[in-house]
């Protein structure tokens, strides 16, 4: 099982044994790099070991605090403050840590399992279980050196190639293999065998009307976030777009360097450009590089035969099928970061999903929000988006329309009527995993549509895929992301100040861009698209490599074999590009791929 993931920590492994308990643990040194720190860790008289990824990035503070408990360190990481930390406070040692984390404690004394993952998900943790055993592991490819499964979970299947989802439901691709939802604690009792989830954090319920200090307290979090982020005794690097999110990262981290809050010395920052490309970011990315004294600027253009090369590597790494190529670009990235010695990377994911970023996507909520709440509102609501945004007054009604009804009916319209998936997958698939996809619906009148969709979105829908492959993509390279605004308390603000602190007019992120309008260029501040490492795969696919290649996996046995689709229909489309444009030709590719690299034997 180390060995199969190998490179999330190659500065070290240890192994511990005591029937019925074994634990594995690999070391991608960061904090204290000195055999200290080395795990599997123990506490003082060795009662309670633990293996952990991760950072909590309020060591320091709780390192102080336990002392002055009476607890005694032998090292400066923070991987004992996770030991005395439970300790101290049992299972709820979890609420003080400011980090992202997958632990996994052994108490011997009490003959407890005790294992957690933290709140939003940022650290992977993958089991199966049956009557007799659990096997867990940060990626699925360990578990499969245990347990010989070859079957894929259809339902996630379906969900995938239908509509591109990877849900956070607490199951996988892989069928028997689960993962522990995010802000749930497992504990098992050895001696009976009885094993909880509990959940331990969720979203505020509240929201402030008059939140008078919320853009003072948001630039205090936003500056201490990034600050602590950079504690590590190996250089921290920044991952770059053109974007507001993580300009606004490389900014904070040029003003703490020149405030002395941060060590002197430059910081790189590592960007995947496309020149020529329509959604090509290097004009932005230089214009934030400009206002920055202490940033070093490194790009990258990843290509068509890039992928086309490297593509059963990346699709293995992965583990389970990803929405789209940029997280190919992002892959791509972390080898090169990782060729320069960086094992650190800070990135602005978390943003878009708490301050209001995807504008086209919110628009309907926030206008179904106006027409039931503000009726008023509405029309001069309509005509903001529609200037701002660029988007047509029938996308926005249509759009408001979708927000209306359930999740799963707008799923299925959208599969049947623009991406054409339903054409291409059988009637077998479809009937017996449609109805799996929640039926979730955000129509009260009480105006807080909105809310409740973005907290849906971060805890179930589409922030754990995005999670899923950045961990993934950078461990591939023995990379760390750490993202700021995933701080849980820029998260918790974030949910508890109006909505029209975050999106209004046509303004997405409106207090971000209020708070570093003077300190970006008017390039980002008003710039509304939402691109991200966006890459050309449309192009790509028009390359002589790359149509050899695709070919060659649509005429394979494989492809043509499989149940879950209609092979002669989709090469019919693939042939015919023109007229399906917003087919999901990358989802069927990498669907194939994944099933073949894994020995998947049920599609």
């Amino acid at each position: 099982m180390n060995k199969a993931i190998a490179h999330r920590g190659p500065d070290g492994d240890g192994v511990f044994v005591n029937y019925p308990v074994s634990l594995g643990h690999l070391r991608l040194s960061i904090i204290d790099l000195s055999e200290n720190a080395a795990q599997p860790m123990f506490n003082e008289d060795k009662s309670v070991v633990l293996i952990y990824n991760g950072e909590i990035y309020n060591y320091k503070e709780l390192i102080s605090d336990l002392k002055s408990k009476g607890h005694i360190f032998r090292s400066e990481c923070d991987a004992e403050v996770v030991i005395h930390s439970y300790e101290e406070y049992g299972y709820d040692c979890v609420k003080k840590f400011n980090g992202m984390w997958a632990f996994s404690i052994y108490d011997i004394k009490k003959n407890i399992f005790f294992a957690s993952r933290d709140r939003f998900g940022v650290k992977p943790f993958y089991f199966y279980k049956d009557e007799n055993e659990f096997i867990f592991s940060s990626e699925i490819k360990a578990i499969l050196k245990v347990k010989e499964i070859h079957e894929a979970n259809l339902a996630k299947v379906y969900e995938y190639l239908a509509y591109g989802y990877r849900t956070t439901d607490g199951n996988t691709f892989f069928k028997d293999v689960n993962e522990l939802k995010p802000a749930t604690n497992l504990i098992v009792n050895l001696e009976n065998s009885e094993l909880k989830f509990v959940k331990y954090w969720d979203f505020p319920g509240y929201i402030n009307p008059d939140n008078s200090d919320a853009r003072e307290n948001l630039k205090e979090l936003l500056y201490d976030s990034v600050k602590i982020r950079f504690r590590s005794d190996v250089p921290v690097s920044i991952l770059l777009s053109g974007g507001i999110d993580s300009g606004v990262i490389t900014k904070i981290t040029d003003e703490l360097i020149d405030s002395g809050n941060l060590p002197n010395g430059n910081v790189s920052a590592f960007s995947a450009v496309f020149p020529g490309y329509e959604f090509d970011e290097t004009k932005e990315i230089d214009e934030i590089i400009s206002r920055c004294r202490h940033i070093d600027s490194y790009k990258l253009s990843p290509s068509g035969e890039d992928l086309t090369s490297s593509i059963n590597d990346f699709i293995y790494g992965m583990g389970e099928p990803v929405f789209s190529t940029t997280s190919f670009a992002h892959y791509k990235l972390m080898k090169e970061i990782h060729n320069k010695n960086v094992k650190v990377v800070l990135n602005g994911q978390g943003s878009d999903e708490a301050w209001c970023g995807y504008g086209r996507y919110i628009a309907g909520y926030f206008l179904l929000d106006r027409l039931l709440s503000e009726p008023g509102k509405f029309l001069p609501q309509l005509n903001s988006i529609n200037r701002k945004l660029e988007m047509s007054y029938v996308q926005l009604i249509s759009q408001t329309l979708k927000a209306f009804v359930g999740r799963r009916q707008a799923s299925l319209v959208r599969s049947k009527n623009i991406e054409k998936t339903r054409e291409i997958i059988s009637d077998e698939l479809y009937n017996d995993n449609y109805l799996n996809f929640p039926d979730t619906r955000f129509n009260s009148p009480n105006g807080d549509n909105l809310s409740a969709y973005m907290k849906n979105n971060i805890a179930f829908q589409g922030f754990g895929q995005i999670l899923h492959y950045e961990d993934h993509s950078s461990m591939q390279s023995s990379i760390e992301i750490r993202s700021p605004f995933i701080d849980y308390r820029i998260m918790e603000l974030a949910f508890s100040i109006p909505e029209k602190m975050k999106f209004h007019d046509g303004v997405t992120k409106k207090i971000l861009r209020e708070l570093f309008k003077d300190k970006l260029p008017s390039s980002v501040i008003d710039n509304h698209r939402k691109i991200g490492f966006m890459t050309p795969f449309d192009k790509w696919l028009g390359e002589e490599t790359s149509v050899r290649f695709v070919n060659e996996i649509l005429n394979s046995s494989s492809f043509n074999n499989k149940n879950i689709w209609n092979a002669e229909k989709i090469r019919k489309i693939f042939n015919s590009k023109e007229k399906y444009p917003s087919f999901p030709y990358w989802r069927i590719l990498n669907l194939e791929l994944w099933s073949q690299v894994y020995r998947i034997k049920n599609l």
